[in-house]
């Protein structure tokens, strides 16, 4: 009979499948209960490491030049002089034209603190380029999102988020200084120097920022517009308060002014030409020197 030759074939092929199966389902089982999930802190460990070996390069290159730099710009100060960098934040803007423009024309040194995110047209990357051109300005890194667009509080309370903007704002433009200033705070780590007028938060991810060889340039007075309907300060008036802050010792640095511009201030002809008439007002001086943020003296031993 032929059925009698096949059924202990047929329950010997069940029984054999039935206890693969079972040992399958147990060592599936295992594997889920010894391999740790993926949570934010192993992913965000995950992403620290990647941008630490992506900036690492670029880090220690440019890490090696700026030591050198500084150090023999320490030689180099005068101390019986008044130096002052006047800076320009969140460019490009149609502003920056005109402020290249008469950079370039009074001939005076100045840094650019520039977004990333700003130059979302062929006419702004345009900006960028000219200012990137012009021997008299130093091009710096202001973030690529100016903290994912001015939502300051979240942004730096990751510093490692922080980082990572400002890595890819500098894969973007390629700037030849380590540079940084962050978005919305007042916040100095300069080598041994700091100050902070914020949070905890923005405190932290300064360190974060020197930690990886970045130097946090903040700001001692501030040239600014209230409102687009609201006229700028007038030249004199700041001219007096950087001669003031000077004379009182209120900088970080004595005899050292950081001034705090915006590329929008100056998007029209009249009011660009009230940055002539303050670069003019300080060139007046014989006392003050021009110079650019890389510049700016730091201890870093």
């Amino acid at each position: 009979m032929k059925t009698s030759i096949y059924h202990p074939i047929i329950l010997l092929f069940l029984f054999v499948n039935l206890l693969f199966s079972s040992c399958n389902s147990f060592q599936t089982e295992n594997i889920f209960e010894e391999t740790p999930s993926l949570t934010n802190s192993s992913i965000q460990s995950d992403n620290n490491d990647s941008i630490a070996s992506i900036d690492s390069l670029k880090n220690d290159s440019i890490q090696l030049s700026m030591d050198k730099h500084i150090q023999t710009q320490q030689n180099i100060i005068d101390s019986t002089k008044l130096y002052i960098y006047l800076t320009f934040d969140d460019g490009p803007f149609k502003g920056s034209e005109k402020i290249n423009r008469i950079i370039s024309e009074e001939q005076i040194k100045a840094t650019v603190f520039i977004v990333g995110l700003n130059s979302y047209t062929k006419r702004l990357q345009q900006h960028i380029d000219d200012y990137k051109a012009n021997q008299y300005i130093e091009v710096a890194n202001h973030t690529f999102s100016h903290a994912n667009r001015n939502k300051f509080v979240g942004y730096y309370k990751q510093p490692s988020v922080v980082l990572e903007d400002v890595i890819r704002n500098d894969s973007m433009f390629t700037f030849k200084n380590r540079f940084v200033r962050l978005p919305g705070r007042n916040v100095w780590h300069l080598g041994k120097q700091t100050k902070y007028d914020y949070d905890q938060a923005s405190r932290n991810s300064a360190n974060y920022l020197a930690e990886h060889k970045y130097y946090i340039l903040g700001w001692d007075y501030e040239w600014r517009r209230l409102n687009k309907n609201h006229p700028l300060e007038n030249p004199s008036k700041i001219y007096d308060g950087i001669v003031s802050r000077l004379k009182n010792h209120e900088t970080l640095n004595k005899n050292h002014m950081v001034l705090l511009m915006h590329d929008d201030m100056f998007d029209n002809d009249h009011d660009a030409e009230k940055l002539r008439e303050l670069i003019r007002l300080i060139k007046q001086n014989k006392d003050f020197i021009f110079e650019v943020a890389s510049n700016y003296p730091i201890e870093i031993s």
